[in-house]
């Protein structure tokens, strides 16, 4: 085991200490004991995952990141035959009293594959360099989609060009493909988003057009729930939204709703204030790595974590439109808890480990 308690980081650790605190005590709100008691369950595997994972050197894992990549591509087309559907999506294998969702762990192994194939590139100086990397990409989002789940999918997108940029990728080659995936965006809508995907887009970006009261429910609530919060809420376990069960899915998709409204502004804001500390103390993880895989699987993961933040807190405020995406380590869920918890440990496996590789073929030797 690599022991070093100087150079864990006392400050991220702690920062995400806290967020489950207040996921303890928030499902507990808008769930009941039971839920608040299988999270602890939930945070009790992920702690022991974490821990677990910090025994080894990352770039010992990531060395079969393309066999665990497709152990997860083959778990994402099992689950659309034999996975338990729930609202209309195949994305759960059920286990006993658990569910499996193996998409959270595609994005685990997919920043691991693809960092590892950005570290061991001479040079991305053409279109042809961004082949596999877009093959790598495009595969799971088909599957994940396909569930259909299209807020996981794409959160691989930020991670893809994070990952991208920081491997030194020319800014015009980013940029074409962001003009070709906004000119694909009408083929999206026509073949790839159901109904009440559509409904959702439209509810977002224009309201009063949308007649139907489904697809505008959940957004109402919501709003509802953070505006009656006020500056300093109604009290834990006071909130109307919440006690009366208005908001939907208010354990796991629409958390912060619940946070806001009995919490209040200022709280909440204190909450989005310690995921700011998390992306900023990642970020700074990754500057101060010389290993270029370390830098980009620190990268993947405080993108996906501050994608997922933004766009679940965005919803809940109505201003993405709605996904499903779950908030990191506040959510109830397994499979969410534990893929963040794998994140969380990467990112603190390379600031232990940060050291000098001094050429490509000192890193290939990892």
């Amino acid at each position: 085991m690599y022991n070093n308690a100087r150079k864990f980081d006392w400050l991220l650790f702690p920062v995400v200490c806290l967020i489950l605190t207040a996921s303890f005590f928030f499902i507990w709100s808008s769930a009941g004991w039971t839920f608040a008691c299988k999270q602890l369950i939930y945070i009790g595997i992920g702690l022991s995952i974490f821990f677990s994972l910090l025994r080894f050197h990352y770039s010992k894992i990531s060395k079969y990141s393309y066999f665990y990549y497709f152990i997860a591509l083959f778990s994402l087309v099992l689950v659309l035959i034999i996975g338990r559907e729930i609202h209309g999506s195949k994305r759960w294998f059920k286990l006993g009293m658990f569910s499996f969702q193996p998409s959270e762990f595609m994005k685990i192994v997919y920043v691991l594959a693809l960092s590892r194939y950005l570290a061991y590139k001479k040079g991305l100086n053409s279109f042809k360099d961004l082949f596999v990397p877009l093959v790598l990409t495009i595969i799971p989002i088909a599957f994940i989609a396909k569930q259909p789940d299209l807020g996981t999918s794409l959160v691989l997108l930020p991670i893809f060009f994070a990952i991208f940029f920081t491997a030194g990728t020319k800014l015009r080659y980013l940029l074409s493909l962001i003009a070709a995936g906004l000119g694909s965006a009408p083929l999206m809508w026509i073949f790839l988003l159901k109904s009440y995907q559509k409904g959702r887009i439209i509810g977002f970006l224009w309201p009063e057009k949308n007649s139907d009261w489904g697809a505008g429910y959940h957004r109402l609530q919501s709003l509802i729930a953070v505006g009656s919060g006020g500056v300093f809420g109604q009290g834990w376990r006071s909130g109307v939204q919440s006690q009366l069960n208005f908001i939907p899915e208010q354990h796991t998709d629409f958390i912060f709703s619940v946070v806001a409204e009995e919490f209040g502004f200022l709280r909440g804001i204190a909450l989005l204030g310690l995921y700011v500390l998390f992306v900023f103390c990642g970020l700074g993880i990754a500057v101060e790595s010389r290993d270029p895989m370390g830098r980009l699987i620190v990268v993947g993961f405080v993108t996906m974590i501050a994608t997922q933040v933004f766009v679940n807190v965005g919803m809940t405020l109505g201003i993405t439109p709605i996904t499903g995406l779950t908030l990191p380590f506040m959510s109830y869920g397994g499979s969410s808890m534990i893929s963040s918890f794998i994140a969380l440990s990467f990112i603190i496996n390379v600031r232990l480990r940060s050291e000098i590789v001094f050429s490509r073929d000192e890193l290939m030797r990892k």
